[in-house]
C-alpha cells in the first residue's frame, strides 16, 4: 500500500495537498509525521511550524457544503410535496430515498480514493452543479423514473463534493485544524438544517416546478469554491513536501472486526436518521392530515436539534468517555420514537427533538473511531462509513417505505423504534481502539 493510500477520504491525518499532477508522489507536509487527532505520531518527529488559516477560503468552502447539504436534505424536504401533488407511494418514496442514499454512499468512496491519487479539485464545482441541476429537476420532470434519475443526479453531486470539501478545508484551516474544520462542518448542519424551510418557501407557493430556483445557491456557491481553491492551491505550492507517513506502522494496528461492526452500526443509525427524515413527515401528511408545510417544519426541528446532538455530543465523549456517547443515546431513542404515533403535533415537537439530539450524538465518535480502527487505511474507513454505510441505511429506509404500504404510517415508526436496540447491542461489543490518542477517555472512569 502506498503512503498516500493512508490518506483520509475526509482531510484526515494529510493537512496538505497534492500539486496538480504529481499524484501520490507528492504530498504535503504532515503534523507529527503523519499522525493526525486520535493516533500516535509513527516516527515521533516534532509539530510544524504555525501556519495562519486561509479565512476567506475557509468560508468559501463552508458555504459550499452548506449548499451541498441543502441539496441533500431538499430531496427529503421534496417527498410530502411529491406525495400529495403525484400521488407517490410510500414503496415510491422508499426508492428515492434509497436511490438518493446508495448513489452517494458507493460513489464517495471512489471520489475520495481518486482524490489520495491524483489532485481533484475540480470535484468542488462539478459536485455542487450536479447537485444544484438534479435538485431542480426534480419538480419539472412528469415521469417518476425522470425524477428518480434526477435524485440519482443530485445525490452524485453530493458524494463529489464531500471528500475534496473536507480535505480542501483542512488545508485552509491552517495550525487550527480542529476549529478550522469546525467552520466547516457547520455549513453543512446549517444547510441540511434550513433545506426544509427553503423546499417550503420556494415549493409551497409556487408548486413543484419551482424546484429549478433551488438550483441557484449550489451553482453560485460553486463559482466562489472555485476561485477560494484555486488561490488557496496557489498559496500552498511554495511549501509543499515528499513526505509520508509510514503505512506498515499504522497497518500493524488495524483492527478490522471492530471496524466491521462499526460500520454496520453506523449503517443502522443511518436507517433510523433516513427514516425519521422520510417517514415521520410523510406520517404527519397521510395519518394527521398536516400539510407539507407543517411535516418539513418538523423536518427543521430535527435537524436543528440534530447539529445540537453533534456538538453535545462530541463534548461528553470528551468529557465522560466515548463509550457513554455511544450506549446511552440508543436507549433514549427507543421509547422517544415509540411514542411518536400516539401524540398530537404540538407533543411530537420536544420528543422530534429528543431524537435529533440523540440520532446525532454519536456521529462524530463513531468517525473517529472508524479512522482509529483503520489508521493504515484511513481513506478506506472514512469512505466506508461516511459514504457505503449510509448506503445500508437508504436499504433499510426503501425496506421501511414497503412496510409502511403493506401496513400503516404508524407501523412505520414503530419499526423505526425497534432499530436502536440493534445499535446498542453492537455498540456493546466495541472495544477500545489500539491507535486511540493517549489523552482520549473511552468510558466514564478515565482510561
Amino acid at each position: 500500500m502506498s503512503d498516500a493510500s493512508t490518506r483520509s477520504l475526509l482531510g484526515g491525518f494529510d493537512e496538505g495537498l497534492e500539486p496538480e499532477g504529481a499524484g501520490s508522489a507528492a504530498v504535503a507536509a504532515m503534523p507529527a509525521d503523519g499522525a493526525g487527532p486520535g493516533t500516535a505520531p509513527p516516527g515521533g518527529s516534532g509539530a510544524p511550524a504555525a501556519r495562519p488559516a486561509a479565512r476567506a477560503a475557509l468560508l468559501a468552502l463552508s458555504l459550499g457544503h452548506a449548499c451541498s447539504d441543502m441539496v441533500g436534505g431538499a430531496v427529503s424536504a421534496l417527498l410530502p410535496f411529491l406525495v400529495v401533488e403525484r400521488g407517490y407511494t410510500y414503496g415510491a418514496v422508499g426508492i428515492l430515498v434509497l436511490a438518493s442514499s446508495v448513489a452517494g454512499g458507493l460513489l464517495q468512496p471512489l471520489f475520495g480514493h481518486h482524490g489520495d491519487r491524483t489532485p481533484a479539485r475540480w470535484l468542488l464545482p462539478v459536485g455542487l452543479v450536479l447537485g444544484g441541476l438534479g435538485l431542480g429537476a426534480i419538480g419539472v420532470l412528469d415521469s417518476y423514473v425522470a425524477a428518480l434519475i434526477a435524485v440519482a443526479v443530485a445525490s452524485v453531486g453530493v458524494a463529489a463534493f464531500h471528500p475534496e470539501g473536507a480535505r480542501w478545508a483542512r488545508v485552509a484551516a491552517g495550525s487550527n485544524v480542529v476549529s478550522g474544520m469546525s467552520v466547516f462542518s457547520v455549513g453543512g448542519g446549517v444547510g441540511f438544517g434550513i433545506s426544509p424551510l427553503l423546499v417550503t418557501a420556494i415549493v409551497a407557493p409556487l408548486g413543484l416546478t419551482a424546484t429549478p430556483l433551488l438550483a441557484v445557491l449550489p451553482v453560485t456557491a460553486a463559482v466562489a469554491v472555485t476561485v477560494a481553491v484555486r488561490r488557496l492551491h496557489v498559496r500552498e505550492q511554495a511549501r509543499m513536501a515528499a513526505a509520508g507517513p509510514t503505512a506498515a506502522r499504522l497497518a500493524a494496528l488495524n483492527e478490522w472486526w471492530p471496524f466491521g461492526r462499526l460500520a454496520f452500526m453506523y449503517g443502522v443509525l443511518s436507517a433510523v436518521v433516513s427514516g425519521v427524515m422520510a417517514y415521520v413527515p410523510l406520517f404527519l401528511v397521510t395519518a394527521r392530515d398536516s400539510s407539507p408545510g407543517a411535516a418539513n417544519a418538523m423536518s427543521t426541528v430535527f435537524l436543528v436539534s440534530a447539529a445540537f446532538g453533534t456538538l453535545l455530543g462530541g463534548r461528553v465523549a470528551d468529557r465522560c468517555g466515548r463509550r457513554l456517547v455511544l450506549l446511552l443515546p440508543p436507549l433514549l431513542l427507543i421509547p422517544a420514537l415509540a411514542a411518536l404515533p400516539s401524540l398530537s403535533f404540538a407533543a411530537m415537537v420536544p420528543l422530534v427533538a429528543v431524537v435529533g439530539l440523540c440520532c446525532n450524538a454519536g456521529v462524530s465518535t463513531a468517525i473517529v473511531l472508524a479512522q482509529e480502527y483503520l489508521p493504515g487505511r484511513i481513506g478506506l474507513a472514512s469512505g466506508i462509513t461516511v459514504g457505503a454505510s449510509v448506503g445500508v441505511g437508504g436499504i433499510g429506509a426503501a425496506l421501511l417505505g414497503l412496510l409502511g404500504d403493506a401496513t400503516s404510517p404508524a407501523t412505520v415508526i414503530y419499526a423505526l423504534a425497534a432499530l436502536p436496540a440493534a445499535i446498542f447491542v453492537l455498540a456493546t461489543t466495541l472495544p477500545r481502539p489500539a491507535a486511540i490518542h493517549a489523552g482520549s477517555r473511552w468510558r466514564v472512569r478515565h482510561s
